[in-house]
């Protein structure tokens, strides 16, 4: 039986009995052009189910659970050089805070919310995809640990706030680990996040949004604690 076979049947195995396992796969369906290697991503905290698949396929699976590869070990693709930090925000400006405590389990993702307070006498539009995603940082040295390692889709969304008005924007919160040295998830604890948002005027009416990055405070308050949240649906290609 050719590998494909055998591995289709697994797919739609995990997708139909064990929702948000799969992040990115093959769809099970298409058997055209199905040549190995086959690339197969899977929620951060399913390094059992990887386990399982690299057993049973080896070499015709490339399995990336959350941002890493799998096994540990396994040279990943070299990342795009940082382009430059953001500034931050203007505190006599806009004011940011989170809406609530942020809870979520390591390796599950959180929808959480980002209130922005209009400290000027002009509106605020802030160009999104519909959300804000939000990057977990060490808050003792401030490096970037992890975040929403899935797909997300980009339409254009702007979230205006008024002159002396608070809005809310959501807040999309990841815990897939990005630093091997912490495994495939961010461990409990305390964390700080970071999101950097694009300021209008509307992106259309000029070349370019204006990045600002919006820091949690430190050490972070409300803090990322562990808790529970379902995983998200995967892509299919």
């Amino acid at each position: 039986m050719a590998v494909w076979d055998e591995l289709k049947v697994v797919l739609a195995r995990l997708r139909d009995q064990q929702p948000g396992t799969l992040m990115q796969y093959p769809m099970p369906d298409v058997d055209e052009g199905r040549q190995p290697p086959f690339a197969v991503g899977l929620a951060p905290w399913a390094t059992a189910t990887a386990e399982e698949l690299h057993q049973q396929f080896g070499e015709d699976v490339e399995l990336t659970v959350g941002a890493l590869p799998y096994p540990p070990g396994r040279q990943s693709p070299r990342p795009a050089a940082p382009g430059p930090p953001p500034d931050l925000l203007d505190p006599d400006e806009i004011a940011a805070e989170l809406d609530g405590p942020a809870v979520v389990s390591s390796g599950h993702t959180l929808r959480h919310g980002l209130l922005l307070r209009n400290l000027t006498g002009r509106e605020f539009q802030i160009a999104t995809n519909g959300q804000v995603t939000a990057a977990v940082i060490d808050p003792h040295t401030g490096e970037v640990v992890g975040g929403y390692a899935g797909f997300q889709t980009l339409p254009l969304i702007i979230f205006r706030v008024a002159p002396a008005e608070t809005g809310r924007v959501p807040l999309l919160i990841g815990t897939a680990s990005s630093t091997p040295r912490l495994g495939y998830t961010i461990p409990p604890g305390d964390w700080g996040i970071q999101a950097t948002l694009t300021l209008g005027p509307h992106p259309a009416t000029r070349p370019a949004g204006a990045p600002r990055s919006c820091p949690s405070p430190s050490p972070p308050e409300p803090p990322l604690r562990p808790g529970r949240r379902p995983g998200d649906p995967g892509i299919a290609y």
